[in-house]
């Protein structure tokens, strides 16, 4: 039997790339600035900085996630930062996303890690409730904050 995630390979960059901006467009993103090339260095490069898996259906490839790992000071472990998850409209409502998040339960706890997170856009309100119905809790108590382009260049040449 076909595992439901499999690592993708370096020569199917493409194909990922190509469902990385299904993604985007799912999302509403306006501006995608990964391209291939991009893609291929820092996923498979020498030093990855994340890890991008197929969600198999079978033989078929239905979407695909990608994790990354973070530190959590206050727990002292590593911790799994789900990327991304997406599944192909066509392989939806077939159970395949909560047996992902499922796999990638397994890869964190298997790593030492006691949690997984993850950001989701806000008016996506079948994605939240697929969330809520894992168990899954908004950080009330946490907001994202982002420096980006000037501000970005600004600071770091600030001091």
């Amino acid at each position: 039997m076909t595992p439901l995630l499999r690592p993708v390979q370096p020569a199917e960059a493409g194909a990922l790339y190509e469902l990385l901006l299904q993604l985007g467009e799912s999302d509403g993103v306006k501006e995608i600035r990964t391209t291939l090339a991009s893609l291929q260095t820092h996923l498979f490069g020498d030093t990855p900085a994340a890890h991008p898996h197929w969600v198999m259906a079978g033989d078929d490839v239905a979407g695909f996630s990608i994790h990354s790992w973070k530190w959590g000071p206050f727990t002292g472990t590593r911790d799994l930062y789900m990327q991304a998850l997406y599944i192909r409209p066509r392989f939806r409502r077939q159970g395949l996303a909560g047996r992902a998040m499922a796999a990638l339960a397994r890869i964190a706890l298997a790593a030492g890690g006691t949690r997984m997170e993850w950001f989701t856009v806000r008016d996506k309100a079948m994605a939240r409730g697929f969330y809520d119905a894992l168990g899954a809790q908004d950080a009330s108590h946490m907001a994202i904050r982002r420096l980006q382009g000037e501000a970005l260049a600004r600071l770091a040449g600030s001091r």
